[in-house]
């Protein structure tokens, strides 16, 4: 399927970029940053993308797995004639755009043929996103989060009813309200734009996926995956509570090389481009490839 998308940037740029969300989130989560990222770097254009059953990328077919979100970037690459230069992608959008990675360099008799008349992909960023799988109990606040929006399902006659019972449910006044902008009002109610069956098969797969092999390959050169290779562009936030101590010490322990980089964003949780917005626009803005 085509996801649900936006442009930022001008038409006629020469390179191409795709950004990802997280799980509950939508394209538009990055706009205000994307443009910003646009006015030191006017090359690029970058399409904002609704992930399979979030935004308006509702419904989309099974199987919902990350391999499944991979192939839908293929599908708008193709409907836009071209493949991506660099892919971003935040938490859950960095694990498909890591899997994206996988697809354009795994052997050729596994890979799926891009049907893009040109470009290729040069980059790709996963931010603040655990390549390995997790343990994700009742406690995590992703559960916690989908057991909220389950205990509520709506219609409701307000946004302001929506998030005070999302707060009566222990979560803060910021999620609540960035759980609201997944509303969508029909006449005179509000609805949920949320698949959350189909959302939480794609967590399964999210929580259970393990890339720290390819990442492994990848900063090793190996002869396995097919050239050329997309620099991978690792990022950790510094107050992160999505890592656990051995996954970071593993992130670490990755050899720097000429298809891997890991970064460290200071003073930053989890909400990469809203709590240090302007270190992120930093490595972006100097990393990301010329023309």
């Amino acid at each position: 399927m085509i996801p649900a998308h936006t442009f930022v940037g001008a038409d006629d740029a020469p390179r191409l970029g795709f950004v990802l969300h997280g799980v509950l989130g939508a394209g538009h989560n990055f706009r205000s940053f994307i443009k910003r990222l646009t006015e030191v770097r006017p090359e690029y254009r970058f399409v904002l993308i609704d992930l399979r059953n979030h935004g308006k990328s509702t419904p989309a077919p099974p199987p919902h797995t990350l391999e499944s979100a991979a192939d839908d970037l293929l599908d708008l690459a193709a409907s836009l004639g071209r493949d991506p230069d660099v892919v971003i992608g935040h938490s859950l959008g960095g694990k498909v755009a890591l899997t994206f990675a996988r697809r354009h360099v795994e052997p050729r008799e596994l890979r799926r043929p891009s049907p893009a008349a040109h470009g290729k992909l040069d980059q790709v960023w996963a931010l603040d996103s655990d390549p390995g799988p997790q343990v994700a109990g009742s406690s995590h606040q992703v559960r916690q989060v989908m057991a909220a929006l389950r205990a509520h399902p709506g219609p409701f006659a307000t946004r302001a009813e929506v998030i005070e019972r999302i707060m009566n449910e222990g979560l803060s006044s910021g999620l609540a309200n960035w759980l609201s902008t997944n509303l969508e009002r029909r006449e005179d109610k509000f609805f949920w734009r949320l698949e959350l069956d189909a959302i939480d098969e794609l967590l399964d797969d999210y929580f259970d996926a393990d890339l720290w092999g390819f990442l492994n390959e990848l900063a090793a050169g190996s002869e396995k995956l097919e050239r050329p290779l997309p620099h991978v562009h690792l990022l950790v936030a510094e107050n992160s509570d999505r890592w656990s101590g051995s996954m970071k010490e593993h992130a670490l322990a990755l050899p720097a090389s000429e298809n891997f980089t890991l970064h460290e964003l200071a003073d930053s949780g989890h909400w990469v481009h809203v709590d240090n917005p302007d270190g992120l626009l930093e490595f972006l803005s100097t990393h990301l490839p010329s023309c």
